[in-house]
C-alpha cells in the first residue's frame, strides 16, 4: 500500500484553513443563522425557538442551545450526528471533499444542506455585535415583589444581586416591549455590563442573554471563605438558596456549562465542600438536569445533591414555592448535613 505522505491528520486548526465557522454550520442547518433573537433548535426537536450564537473568546462563532448547552461549530457537528471529537472532524472534511487533503476516519455521510446564503461571515459577526441586548429599567411595583416573594426572595437580595424590573428590550433596532413580570440580571466581568433577560411567562422571549460561558452567575456576592457552597444552575435559585437557608451559591449560565479548571481549584481554595444542585426533571422523558449533575460531579468531583422528585419540584427556588421557605429551609440543610 502506497502512503501519501503529503496528507495530514486533520485537526480543527488544518481544518480552518480550507474552512470557516460559519461555512461548517451552513453545511448542517436547513435555514441560515440569525442574529436577532433565537431560532428553533437544529438540534432537537425545539417547539419554542432557543437556539443562539455568540461570538466566543477566541473570536469563533458559537451556538448556545438552552436544553443542550454550547460550543464551537465542531461540538455542534458532534451534537448533531453522535460523534466523537475526532469523528466529527472526519466528517467535516468528507462532506466538504477534503478527504485527498488529509487522513481521516470514515463516518456515516448524510446529505449536506446546500442551500445558498447570502450572508458573509463577516457580515454575521458585525451582527452579532452590533445588534446589541439592551433593555429599559423601570421602577419595583408591588406585583414584581409578589412575584419574587413567591421563592422567598427579598428585594434586598435583588438589589444585591443586581436584578432589575424592565419594560422593554432592545436587540438591535428591534424594540420588544417586556412583559408585566420582567427583569435584567446584571453582570460585570473584564469591565463589560452583560445582561440576562428573564420573562417568565413569554414563551417567544423568555430568555435572552449576551452573558458569555465564563460569566458565573452570583460571583461578586460571594463570601471570600466559608464552609460550604452550593453550585446550582440559575440566579433564582442562587437568591433563594441565600435568603432561605443563608448559605454561599453560586451558577454557570446552563446546566451543560463547563467550568473552567482553575476556577474549581481557587472555589476548593475558599470553601471547605463543594456542593452541586442541578434540577431533577423527574417529570420528563430524559432527566437532562441530573444526567448534566451526574458528569460534571464526576469530573470535578463534586457532591452532588437533587431534590426528590417526592416534592415535585425540579429546584431549590420551586421547593420554596410548592412546599415554603421552613421545609425547604429543612430539607437542604439536611442534604448537606448542617444542623436546622
Amino acid at each position: 500500500m502506497q502512503i501519501n505522505l503529503n496528507k495530514k491528520t486533520v485537526t480543527k486548526d488544518l481544518l480552518f484553513q480550507y474552512l470557516t465557522d460559519l461555512e461548517i454550520y451552513r453545511m448542517y442547518m436547513d435555514e441560515d443563522i440569525t442574529t436577532k433573537g433565537n431560532m428553533k433548535s437544529p438540534l432537537r426537536t425545539d417547539e419554542k425557538p432557543s437556539f443562539g450564537f455568540f461570538i466566543g473568546e477566541n473570536h469563533e462563532l458559537c451556538f448556545k442551545d438552552f436544553v443542550l448547552g454550547s460550543g464551537d461549530c465542531i461540538k455542534f457537528v458532534q451534537m448533531k450526528f453522535g460523534l466523537t471529537y475526532f469523528e466529527a472532524l472526519s466528517k467535516i472534511a468528507l462532506d466538504a471533499n477534503l478527504q485527498d487533503e488529509f487522513y481521516i476516519k470514515n463516518t456515516f455521510r448524510t446529505n449536506v444542506n446546500t442551500t445558498p446564503y447570502t450572508k458573509t461571515r463577516d457580515d454575521i459577526i458585525s451582527d452579532l455585535n452590533t445588534h446589541s441586548l439592551r433593555k429599559k429599567s423601570r421602577d419595583w411595583t408591588i406585583q414584581d415583589l409578589a412575584f419574587w416573594n413567591q421563592y422567598a426572595i427579598t428585594k434586598n437580595t435583588l438589589i444585591k444581586y443586581n436584578v432589575e424590573p424592565i419594560s422593554y428590550v432592545f436587540i438591535g433596532d428591534k424594540i420588544i416591549p417586556a412583559d408585566k413580570n420582567a427583569y435584567c440580571f446584571k453582570e460585570f466581568k473584564d469591565n463589560k455590563e452583560t445582561y440576562k433577560i428573564y420573562q417568565p411567562a413569554n414563551p417567544s422571549y423568555k430568555w435572552l442573554n449576551n452573558h458569555n460561558e465564563s460569566v458565573w452567575q452570583g460571583w461578586e456576592q460571594l463570601p471570600v471563605t466559608g464552609e460550604s457552597l452550593i453550585i446550582t444552575k440559575s440566579l433564582k435559585d442562587v437568591m433563594a438558596i441565600h435568603d432561605v437557608c443563608g448559605i454561599p451559591a453560586i451558577s454557570l449560565q446552563t446546566e451543560a456549562a463547563r467550568p473552567k479548571d482553575h476556577i474549581i481549584d481557587q472555589l476548593r481554595r475558599r470553601f471547605d465542600t463543594l456542593f452541586l444542585l442541578y434540577d431533577n426533571d423527574y417529570d420528563k422523558e430524559q432527566n437532562w438536569g441530573r444526567q448534566f449533575g451526574i458528569k460534571l460531579a464526576d469530573d470535578y468531583d463534586l457532591i452532588q445533591i437533587e431534590i426528590d422528585e417526592g416534592y415535585q419540584s425540579k429546584d431549590f427556588s420551586d421547593l420554596v414555592k410548592n412546599h415554603g421557605a421552613i421545609i425547604a429551609k429543612e430539607y437542604l440543610l439536611n442534604l448537606i448535613k448542617l444542623p436546622f
